[in-house]
């Protein structure tokens, strides 16, 4: 049975490629650049929402009387922009959390495996490793958990808008046929009242000779379908008026969505760029619990060629990472964004 997992090879070509490139100080620049670089993402979304919710404001300033629905819609958005500014000022408060972590994890807890010689050094770093796993970094968590929930509530009003686009598209098109009907049966029961109009007329001038009772008779069904056709004609110039209101509704909903197409490359750039404020402290957890499981193995595990890389490739990963995050903290700071 195959299986898509790495290897232990893998595992070892993966590191030794990792680390070859981090030996490389114009990649750990890089690196370094990546990580702060998330900052430009930030004035990215930042001004991406701001676009986007400028253009919610001049659908419901252009269309809102016609679509009052988007007025809701628009309101929700601006909700989406509020939480967006406190998840990226908390942000910046978990990169400078997560540079004293990395700086310990780095600095203290690494080291302290090139510093084990007996038995007793191994049990007391697996001790060691074991309460620093342990830690609680609930801001971390908080943060990433609130971005995962605002890229799925951004994707989700996208979806949900286009929806309500494409209901009221249909809703309209309905709307119109039923009118162009009404207006055609209307049409024909005018044709109909016109020609018993006519062979009234021409009754009633037989009735002249026919007597009084037949020219009474034919009077009267005369003003009767001259009333019938009348008032056909006032439903005609109703149903006309509804018809050339429902077009109108029609070529401002056509309007709408063109204004809410020019929205979309922006609304699909906040999903995408949202992931990015990534977990951290979930990784390094997971990583510390690792090596203190391989640590559990006995001194041996010190002299394991994949494990010794895994090392190797973190303490090599931490302080261009930390140093991106540091840097990402000032560079918010000094963003201008609102707070």
């Amino acid at each position: 049975m195959s299986s898509d997992a790495p290897t232990d090879a893998d595992k070892k070509q993966f590191c030794q490629a990792a680390i070859a490139a981090l030996d490389d100080p114009a990649n750990v620049s890089q690196f370094q650049k990546d990580i702060e670089g998330i900052g430009a993402s930030a004035v990215e979304i930042d001004q991406a929402f701001d676009r986007v919710s400028r253009g919610f404001k001049a659908m419901v300033d252009n269309h809102g009387s016609d679509f009052p629905e988007v007025a809701g819609y628009k309101n929700e958005w601006d909700a989406y922009q509020v939480r967006w500014v406190t998840n990226l000022w908390q942000s910046r408060d978990v990169a400078s959390e997560m540079v004293a972590v990395l700086k310990r994890y780095d600095e203290v807890y690494l080291a302290m495996i090139d510093d084990i010689k007996t038995e007793g050094d191994l049990s007391d770093v697996v001790k060691e490793f074991t309460h620093f796993a342990a830690e609680e970094h609930l801001t971390s968590k908080t943060m990433a958990n609130n971005f995962k929930v605002l890229e799925t509530d951004v994707v989700g009003f996208g979806n949900r808008f286009s929806a309500y686009l494409e209901a009221k598209k249909a809703e309209l098109d309905q709307q119109a046929i039923t009118l162009k009907g009404q207006i055609d049966d209307i049409q024909k029961a005018i044709e109909g009242w016109n020609a018993k109009i006519v062979a009234a007329l021409v009754a009633l001038g037989a009735g002249l000779a026919a007597g009084l009772w037949t020219l009474v008779v034919t009077g009267f069904s005369l003003a009767v379908f001259i009333a019938e056709r009348i008032k056909a004609e006032l439903d005609l110039r109703e149903k006309k008026a509804e018809l050339e209101e429902v077009n109108r509704k029609q070529q401002a909903l056509a309007e709408l969505k063109t204004e809410y197409d020019g929205l979309k490359p922006d609304i699909s750039l906040i999903a995408a760029k949202l992931v990015v404020f990534g977990n951290i402290w979930d990784s390094v957890s997971a990583q510390v619990q690792e090596f203190g499981t391989i640590l559990e193995q006995g001194l041996s595990s010190l002299s394991d060629e994949g494990f010794r890389l895994q090392i190797t490739l973190a303490r090599k990963t931490c302080i261009p990472l930390r140093n991106g995050l540091a840097n990402y903290a000032v560079n918010l700071d000094n963003s201008g964004l609102p707070k």
